[in-house]
């Protein structure tokens, strides 16, 4: 009865994915239209606020505001629509903050672009509306970012490179009668079965079958010796005598044996969740040493490129109050180098997990 069910819970689950799938294609296209409408509108404005006096000056003001919320709350709904459809994408929360500080630091090098000086009471409203589409993007991008690297590391630290293929050992369940120790050697691990361990001659020599690069999963000889009932010296010198050389392997091959086995995964899986907090624990430490330093240079960096941008658009000094200076500046800085301290971080993590589920070091 349960198998009969099965296909039409699957229907049900493949119906759903495919509602939410047109939903935010359908949100992320009008969210765009409406984005892309309201920041053309607000340009317009603020482009045209030099004529903009009198009672066309309080017109341009209410075409900013109303335009301003379309752009807001459409960048929001395409931002959302967007992450689901590329969910998983590795660039995609990358290229949300991108695009996030685009629109933050419009105030910086768009008037420049714009050309002539208009109206302030009319241009200042536009590129603060502009600046704020920013925040609700970047505050998504932060979220799919901090949600995909917890994913990654909740995943990988409990199934290890079974996200991967695995070949050898696949399908083998725990042993019960032995302990998980931590970076123990592979008859310390629950993937060790007791039969072949009571007859294996790494076992008794001590040692690990990567480093000596046959093992349990992978030799045929090992396994023969373990359903014979062969008896292995229990003296560690002696035992290391059977330690079988398969020399019609190369050291290359005999590695790739190691990297697709069941039981080297989880003495991966041991390394990543030893480097996982050393690594976040130095950001963090990193961080709180050289906050100051940093947020110094980090407006020093934003002062001078606004600089360059003002002299690459020929804009004049005091066109626009730059977001490295003014009021709320060290309030700014702080974010911007959370902002980063994070994503160096999620970086870090997709590191130590590629070293160690990819590369296998």
């Amino acid at each position: 009865m349960a198998r009969e069910q099965r296909p039409g819970g699957d229907q049900v689950s493949d119906a759903l994915g495919e509602f939410f799938d047109r939903t935010a294609r359908f949100l992320t296209f009008v969210g765009l239209v409406a984005m892309v409408a309201g920041v053309t509108m607000v340009v317009f404005n603020i482009t045209r606020s030099a004529s903009a006096v009198g009672p066309l000056e309080k017109a341009a003001l209410d075409n900013i505001r109303v335009f301003g919320a379309v752009a807001f709350y459409g960048a929001i709904v395409a931002t959302i629509g967007m992450s689901w459809l590329q969910w998983g994408e590795e660039v995609l929360g990358p290229v949300i903050l991108i695009v996030a500080a685009a629109f933050y630091l419009s105030p910086t090098f768009l008037p420049g672009m714009l050309g002539a000086e208009g109206n302030t009471k009319v241009t200042q409203p536009g590129y603060e509306a502009l600046q704020a589409i920013g925040i609700p993007i970047g505050i998504i991008g932060l979220l799919v970012i901090a949600i995909d690297v917890a994913t990654r590391v909740r995943q990988r630290a409990r199934e290890g490179s079974k996200a991967d293929q695995l070949k050898y050992g696949k399908g083998v369940k725990e042993e019960r009668d032995i302990r998980n120790v931590l970076l123990g050697k592979c008859w310390q691990l629950p993937y060790c079965r007791k039969f072949v361990r009571e007859r294996c001659p790494i076992y008794h020599a001590r040692r690990s079958c990567w480093k000596e690069r046959v093992g349990c999963m992978c030799e045929e000889s090992v396994i023969r010796n373990a359903m014979e009932g062969r008896v292995i010296p229990s003296d560690i010198v002696a035992a290391a005598q059977y330690i079988p050389k398969n020399s019609r392997l190369t050291p290359q091959q005999k590695k790739e044996r190691c990297n697709q086995c069941v039981i080297y995964n989880e003495h991966q899986k041991h390394k990543y969740k030893i480097a996982l907090p050393a690594v976040l624990g130095s950001v963090i430490l990193f961080y709180a040493l050289f906050r100051e330093p940093l947020v110094h240079a980090l407006g020093g960096l934003i002062s001078s490129s606004e600089s360059v941008v003002r002299k690459s658009t020929l804009a004049g000094e005091g066109t626009v109050t730059g977001l490295g200076l003014g009021e709320g500046a060290t309030f700014f800085h702080e974010a911007i180098l959370a902002v980063l301290v994070l994503v160096v971080a999620a970086y870090l993590i997709r590191l130590i997990e590629f070293l160690f589920f990819r590369l296998k070091i």
